[in-house]
């Protein structure tokens, strides 16, 4: 089995171990755990981008198992959104069995496989078995020569998030931006396209929290049909907004394989207004930048979570664009079934974008969470509705 170099994915796992109570060892002797596991011409590893915080052993009845923990936290309570993240190599096609031991947490996502080339599917229910408390969850997977992946979701790295955005904006006029650093120092990266000198801006983020990747499919949705080309609407709103993008306000958590936080500990959508973190301070810095004192008609921040629902100021919030979302919630209703559910409430104190937008670029802030469970193509399908109806509001 051809050795590959391990980077600090190593050393978070031993780090991890060591935080959440798990044991000091991380070896690759046979019934201890370790960073990587390997037996029989097979090898497990999370040495890649957007890899969960795990380690394996290999039990003496040839199935291996996976300790699943999240990253440390400086917020107290972390979100159960129970990240994970690995990929097998084998010598031969074969059969495998993966127990994931949550450590007390609940299994949530119904796992992904990729095989080689092949794309991301979805694990047949009747190869997942969970224990009656749901902490554990027994895989069957079946592998090709070579590598195979099985994560939570489809995994996307912070670089794949940032190439989509580059491929969709390649023929516009366009500007991309690295509007600071994160506290590993990776850049934070935003784009900037439609018409430089409009009165009107729009601003969507995505990624705040690295497991939410339907958020992110309809984040990547919603840009390709404001960039649409030969679009007379798309056409037409282009030259009316400066169009704000932040794909990847968190690659450290992504990249991290984290289940909610950034590199600090901190929940990033909870530090809007404190600014605590150089990815929240720098990221509001650069939208204050880039809107220059223009109206902003929409702040729409893409997440993910247990059913899908628009997080809305109330509709006599004091923004003089916020008859967006009575329109938004008509071609919701009318064109996505079902329908997502709407939450309308505004806490200044919150610390998230949505009430940031409100309270400081007086714009109706909307957090569109996207459920967990869907397909990534129904997920661009709302994605793809959200611009419609922001493309076919009537700015004042």
């Amino acid at each position: 089995m051809a050795q590959r170099p391990h980077r600090l994915r190593v050393i978070s796992a031993i780090v991890a171990a060591n935080l959440f109570g798990l044991g000091a060892c991380v070896s690759t002797s046979p019934g201890g755990f370790g960073a990587v596991c390997s037996s029989d011409g097979v090898e497990v590893d999370m040495d890649f981008p957007g890899a969960g915080l795990h380690d394996c052993r290999q039990g003496g009845d040839g199935d291996f198992r996976l300790r699943i923990v999240h990253e440390p936290s400086d917020s107290g309570d972390i979100n159960p959104s129970p990240w994970f993240a690995f990929r097998i190599t084998s010598d031969t096609p074969r059969s495998l069995n993966v127990t994931l031991d949550y450590r007390g947490q609940a299994h949530r996502y119904p796992p992904w496989v990729k095989v080689g080339p092949k794309p991301w599917e979805r694990l047949s229910a009747d190869k997942v078995v969970l224990s009656d408390d749901r902490s554990q969850a027994k895989l069957s997977v079946s592998v090709g020569e070579g590598e195979t992946f099985v994560a939570a979701q489809p995994v996307s790295s912070a670089e794949d998030g940032l190439a989509f955005v580059r491929k969709i904006l390649a023929g516009h006029t366009s500007r991309e931006v690295r509007y600071g650093l994160s506290r590993e120092g990776r850049p934070l990266v935003g784009f900037v396209f439609g018409n430089e000198n409009a009165e009107l801006s729009v601003v969507a983020v995505t990624r705040q929290h690295p497991p939410e990747t339907t958020g992110q499919d309809a984040f990547q949705a919603f840009i390709a049909r404001l960039a649409s080309a030969n679009d007379l609407s798309a056409d037409a709103f282009r030259r009316r907004y400066r169009i704000i993008l932040a794909p990847m306000p968190n690659p450290d958590g992504v990249d991290g394989g984290h289940w909610r936080l950034n590199s600090g500990g901190i929940d990033l959508n909870r530090d809007w207004g404190r600014f605590s973190q150089p990815e929240t301070a720098s990221l509001a810095s650069w939208i204050l930048q880039e809107t220059g004192g223009r109206p902003v008609a929409a702040f729409i921040d893409f997440h993910s979570t247990n059913r899908t629902v628009v997080y809305a100021p109330p509709v006599d919030a004091p923004s003089k664009f916020i008859g967006l979302l009575a329109h938004m919630k008509m071609r919701f209703d009318a064109d996505v079934q079902p329908p997502p559910a709407w939450s309308y409430s505004h806490n200044p104190e919150g610390g998230t974008s949505k009430a940031w937008a409100l309270d400081v670029l007086k714009a109706p802030g909307i957090t569109l969470e996207l459920w967990d469970q869907i397909s990534p193509d129904v997920a661009r399908s709302v994605g793809s509705v959200a611009a419609e109806a922001v493309m076919s509001y009537s700015a004042p």
